[in-house]
């Protein structure tokens, strides 16, 4: 039992996420991406024209104890815990800011 458990706390230590890998993973799945736009999403921060995919890279997913994401005839917006995300009908960030 005791060995049961030190592998359960090893495999949450291993497979928990932070930021930084967050964004490099994405990055690494998406060579495609725009240079500049990675730089951006590195440095953890959001641009108009991001893709709900970079936002996601860039800020992880939108805050589950918020109201999370609501749909507009112009678009859709996610809540971050001091942040909301707008995007366009084509899911590009149109603007963004405090709640």
């Amino acid at each position: 039992m005791k060995y049961l458990m030190i592998i359960v706390v090893i495999s949450l230590i291993v497979a928990c996420e932070t930021p930084t890998v967050r964004r490099e993973d994405f990055a690494a799945k998406h060579p495609d991406w725009d240079p500049q736009m990675v730089e951006v999403i590195r440095a953890g921060m959001i641009a108009k024209g991001m893709t709900k995919e970079q936002v996601r890279a860039a800020w992880g997913e939108p805050c589950n104890t918020c109201q999370g994401t609501r749909k507009w005839e112009w678009g859709e917006s996610w809540e971050y815990r001091t942040q909301v995300v707008f995007f366009n009908t084509e899911g590009l960030v149109i603007r963004w800011g405090p709640k």
